[in-house]
């Protein structure tokens, strides 16, 4: 079997100038930069586990440029956050970093590749994703005839130690099996946090996946030193808001002790956030909450301001943004280690707390982890145990293996899985097989009988094969119960006539089994409750019985009439910004299975979520600049399609749009455009 090589850092530093493949400003590399050295231009995997400040990111540069540069490959750099692989992207692309002469290329979000995306992965030398989006591009790599993934061959993995997050890992888990599989030959470099059993990672990436050698770092280098402070607070009371305040008192309490300081403060919900936020200003202390609220340059501004000004001190953070951000304080709170009843997670404390200590401005961080009273002595004892990697393959949903089936549909549609001895040999090259994670017969049989009721698969003697819900699924990386869902639902809907319905057409979006899976809060429940009552009411909304589906339908029928939410603005604007998918599902399962004859009925319903507007406004939402306004005043005005726009003049649109002359060209520009693109 092919070694793992385990190593230690490196003391005696190495110039930065001896690399030959790329240029940095500071002058000699740290200790675990040192040590890749002897590393970066051997045919070896590497495991690097080290803290969140030990500069991974130039050892996901060493390795990359000197793939691109010297061995002539494509490199690849999985990023951990949709989020982050943009981050990664604007750094790498600027001209004045070392790989801004280099073709990069981003695929976070494309579920299905057109041509030209195609061409332009294949011809880049750099190419950043997410774990989902090497799963899906290796399940389609026949469909798509691309080339990218055969010819990538040095991968980077940041953040590996995802593999055991739930919901996220088995992603990154069956990437890897897929990815390996369709090219053996390439480089696997993971970058992760120090976690106990990082050695049996390396082991699977060497003996399972690749049968190459693997070097392991498992760095002691911080470049400031950490203290971590456990920090009690009254959780007598029985209340919510109460004990949310409690915390944000004894964090008020820490900001006040140290008011030269600059503090990063996670908070795990939005709402705790914003009592954090309202807090400090009552103390006379400005901050502002980095959250999903936020578009990516306001973002990318505030961050640089912090980093910057000496006078924002203080920044509030959903506890999300510490993976993968370069956004260190002096001082980091984690306002407690609760997400409503469940515990968080080590490894996001570590991610959390990784952020305390500025390279070369702090002597020290300092972490400070608010823990509750009651329970102060068992929350040190499991935070002093870091996690260790686990798959996440074999997790259920409620009783039934659903993680599972989801990857299987997949194999199934591929004929790389076509019977039950074929599912056995394909999980012998998972994480979970190597962890000694038993797949018993009665998981197999189960998992393709659960498949096979939701209209995924079905056997044709001993062979499994696919029917269109489990194609649409592989094809569009969705789950096959909520492809299977939403077909029976439109099936409903039209065979009763029910589709200018918009409680009932809301319901079948949101009533799948993923949205019911969701969580709602009392909050939440009172905000939705008029839509609900409404539903309860209605002579066909009996059958709809989950809060979490009717959360989702509330949100839906928001995005059908424009209107906005407060508490479920987070999901609303979630499903906005995924219904693109959504409506490709929809379409593809009217092509391949429904033969409902309704494509264009379907693209109308995906402007209208896009666009938040009645079917008569999309064709003209469509024009850039106007949005639900300005379409109601052209419609209004006589306007009421594209050819009656195009056909107008610049005067007349301009005082029907009150907009800038050169606006209403580009206007009137666009729909003349339309109007000979449609012949």
């Amino acid at each position: 079997m092919p070694p793992v090589v385990k190593t230690e850092d490196q003391n005696v530093l190495v110039a930065t100038l001896e690399f030959p493949y790329a240029k940095w400003k500071f002058e000699k590399f740290n200790p675990v930069q040192s040590r890749c050295m002897e590393f970066f231009d051997k045919d070896t995997n590497g495991l690097i586990a080290a803290s969140t400040s030990a500069g991974k990111t130039v050892v996901a540069e060493l390795f990359l440029s000197q793939e691109v540069r010297k061995r002539g490959g494509k490199g690849m750099f999985l990023a951990p956050l949709r989020a982050l692989g943009r981050e990664k992207y604007v750094e790498w692309t600027d001209k004045n970093h070392h790989f801004g002469d280099l073709k990069t290329s981003i695929c976070t979000g494309d579920y299905r590749l057109t041509p030209n995306r195609i061409k332009e992965l294949d011809d880049a030398d750099l190419i950043i994703m997410t774990s989902e989006m090497l799963n899906h591009r290796s399940r389609n790599i026949n469909a798509e005839k691309s080339k990218f993934l055969k010819d990538t061959g040095t991968l980077v993995i940041d953040e590996s130690h995802l593999l055991t997050v739930p919901g996220r890992g088995d992603h990154l888990e069956v990437g890897l099996m897929k990815f390996t599989q369709l090219n053996p030959k390439a480089r696997i470099i993971l970058l992760s946090a120090t976690m106990p059993n990082v050695e049996e990672i390396a082991d699977w990436i060497s003996y399972s996946l690749t049968k190459n050698n693997t070097f392991l770092l498992k760095s002691q280098y911080r470049p400031v030193p950490l203290t971590i402070h456990y920090e009690i607070y009254d959780d007598s009371e029985k209340r919510y808001d109460l004990v949310e305040a409690q915390k944000v008192e004894k964090a008020l309490d820490i900001v006040e002790d140290y008011p030269d300081d600059k503090f990063l403060i996670f908070a795990h919900t939005k709402k705790t956030g914003e009592l954090m936020k309202q807090g400090l200003k009552q103390i006379g202390v400005e901050s502002h909450f980095h959250n999903a609220d936020l578009e990516g340059d306001q973002r990318a501004a505030l961050e640089d301001r912090f980093k910057n000004d000496p006078s924002l001190k203080v920044i509030i953070a959903t506890s999300t943004l510490a993976w993968g951000l370069n956004l260190p304080a002096r001082r980091v709170i984690i306002l407690g280690i609760h997400r409503g009843l469940s515990e968080v997670e080590t490894y996001d404390v570590t991610q959390m707390i990784g952020r305390s200590g500025r390279l070369g401005i702090d002597p020290m961080g300092d972490a400070y982890i608010l823990i509750p009273d009651s329970k102060a002595k068992e929350c040190k004892s499991r935070l002093s145990k870091p996690t260790r990697i686990e798959s996440q393959l074999l997790n259920k949903v409620g009783d039934k293996h659903k993680v599972l089936a989801f990857h299987l549909v997949s194999e199934i549609v591929n004929k790389s899985v076509q019977t039950t001895e074929d599912v056995e040999n394909w999980y012998k090259r998972t994480l979970a097989y190597f962890q000694n994670k038993i797949l018993g017969d009665h998981v197999v049989d189960d998992t393709l009988e659960l498949l096979q009721k939701c209209g995924a698969i079905q056997k044709e003697g001993n062979i499994w094969v696919a029917k269109p819900i489990g194609k649409v699924s592989s094809m569009f990386y969705f789950s096959p119960f909520d492809v299977s869902d939403l077909y029976f639902n439109f099936k409903n809907l039209f065979e009763n006539n029910q589709e200018d319905d918009e409680y009932l057409l809301s319901m079948a979006l949101a009533n799948t089994d993923s949205q019911k899976s969701n969580i709602i809060s009392k909050a939440e429940k009172e905000e939705i409750s008029l839509f609900s009552a409404r539903l309860r009411h209605h002579p066909s909304g009996g059958r709809f019985n989950n809060d979490a589906a009717i959360k989702s339908g509330f949100c839906y029928h928001n995005l059908l009439n424009g209107l906005n939410s407060n508490v479920c603005a987070n999901l609303q604007r979630n499903l906005q910004f995924d219904y693109n998918r959504v409506s490709q599902v929809l379409i593809a399962l009217d092509s391949l299975a429904a033969k409902w004859g309704r494509e264009v009925w379907f693209r109308n319903l995906e402007g209208r979520i896009s666009y938040g507007v009645p079917v008569h406004l999309v064709d003209i939402c469509s024009l850039s600049g106007i949005a639900k306004v300005r379409a109601n005043k052209l419609y209004n005005a006589g306007f009421t399609t594209i050819e009656k726009i195009a056909s107008s003049d610049v005067e007349t649109l301009k005082k029907v749009l009150n907009m800038k002359k050169e606006n209403v060209e580009n206007v009137l520009k666009e729909a003349q455009g339309l109007v000979v693109s449609r012949g």
